[in-house]
């Protein structure tokens, strides 16, 4: 961390306050002004009482709205796309068992902006918020790292924020219906990747090979959803299904289903994992735990509560959000790993969030300046915040990963 701070020069012959200072003290801003809402003069006053140096009103917002310091943040925060990581003892284990080389969780999420900043950044539904900004991000779900992210108008469509499909070579990206695309798939087929997701409602699939779960001679050669399919609300069904594009055929993977007593229907999931058909829906949940990662933004980490309209500031703040959970997971990771392998599984992501955020001075301290005595505070700190990771009722309540873990070993 230290390295990567480093790298930005906090020599500013114009400003009282040095870049790297500035840059440091906006990403840990948050942990003062827990109200409803924030200010920029409320961030500057921060900034101010931080680092001792009286900063005017007018200089502070000019010196935000510079292309200067936006740079400065996109750098910054892609030189940490998947450097500041951590592997916690159980990932070689369960990535095994499915043989992959990482799990990656893919979703977006809006954050509403002021009505002026509407013609930047436009929302889909001007009755909900007229202008809101868009974080389309890749977490790898072990390492406790941001893979790939990239920042968009909330008009966005979710297929236009996908990650390179190179870089999913021998991994896992499990993803939502948003991301439901034909050719898609089959592109991270080709390049030898694994994907997971939902199957869109009456989606044109054709049964080439009834696995499990129903009779061959009814469904094979049919659409999967052209024929009436059997309540048997205690069986897995798995079949290998066709896609085509434009009357031709693209691809084949399986496709399984799994019954849902709320619903009373069966839900269905596309995958070319190899993994057992049971494995499928417990994988599929771990999706859930990129939503406590997006929660810890709006929450803990305030980036919900963007103030401005200025495109400039809007992008500052939301790369200091980032920037910090890009610190707070692995370092949960790494303070994970001194317990016991049952309680590596049950970390919450966004108690990763509120650990950074009662330690975000001494973060300050550590990063701006070269003391020793700054850094032992620093761990000193995480260490003492280190059981406040764990979600409490751990024991009582059995985590997603806990449940795909012994489900993998189950089957190994």
């Amino acid at each position: 961390m230290k390295s990567r701070f480093a790298h930005i020069s906090n020599e500013d012959a114009r400003a009282t306050v040095g870049t790297r200072d500035l840059i440091t003290t906006l990403i840990f801003c948050f942990s003062r002004d827990r109200g409803n809402f924030r200010t920029l003069d409320c961030i500057r006053k921060f900034v101010q009482s931080t680092l001792g140096v009286s900063i005017s009103r007018g200089g502070f917002w000019e010196r935000l709205a510079t292309q200067k310091l936006q740079k400065i943040f996109e750098e910054l925060t892609a030189s940490m796309v998947n450097k500041f990581a951590c592997k916690l003892s159980i990932t070689p284990q369960l990535l095994k068992i499915i043989n992959v080389s990482a799990i990656l969780l893919l979703d977006s999420s809006s954050s509403s902006l002021p009505k002026s900043a509407k013609e930047n950044f436009p929302a889909p539904r001007n009755n909900v918020a007229p202008a809101a900004i868009k974080l389309h991000l890749c977490f790898d779900l072990f390492l406790g790292a941001v893979n790939w992210f990239k920042l968009t108008p909330a008009t966005t469509h979710d297929r236009n924020g996908f990650p390179p499909i190179k870089s999913l070579k021998g991994k896992l990206i499990i993803f939502d219906l948003g991301y439901w695309d034909y050719q898609l798939m089959a592109d991270i087929i080709k390049i030898g990747g694994f994907f997971l997701s939902r199957v869109k409602t009456k989606a044109n699939i054709k049964v080439i090979e009834v696995i499990s779960g129903l009779p061959k001679t009814k469904f094979e050669g049919w659409g999967l959803f052209d024929r009436r399919l059997p309540n048997k609300k205690s069986k897995i069904v798995e079949v290998i299904g066709q896609f085509s594009l434009n009357s031709k055929p693209l691809f084949t993977t399986r496709i399984i289903g799994f019954w849902n007593p709320l619903s009373q229907q069966y839900h269905w999931y596309a995958t070319n994992l190899l993994a057992p058909a049971e494995l499928i829906y417990p994988l599929y949940r771990l999706r859930w735990q990129i939503e406590l990662v997006f929660k810890s933004f709006k929450s803990c980490l305030r980036l919900a509560d963007l103030p401005t309209a200025n495109p400039k500031i809007i992008y500052v703040l939301t790369y200091a959000s980032l920037i910090a959970t890009m610190i707070a997971h692995p370092i949960a990771n790494i303070l994970a790993l001194e317990f016991k392998k049952e309680k590596q599984m049950t970390p919450s992501l966004q108690r990763a969030g509120m650990i950074i955020v009662h330690c975000a001075q001494d973060f300050i301290q550590f990063l701006i300046s070269n003391s020793a005595t700054a850094a032992k505070a620093l761990i000193d700190k995480l260490n003492l915040q280190k059981k406040e990771i764990f979600d409490p009722n751990w024991k009582k309540r059995e985590t997603s990963l806990a449940q795909a873990m012994q489900l993998a070993e189950d089957y190994a």
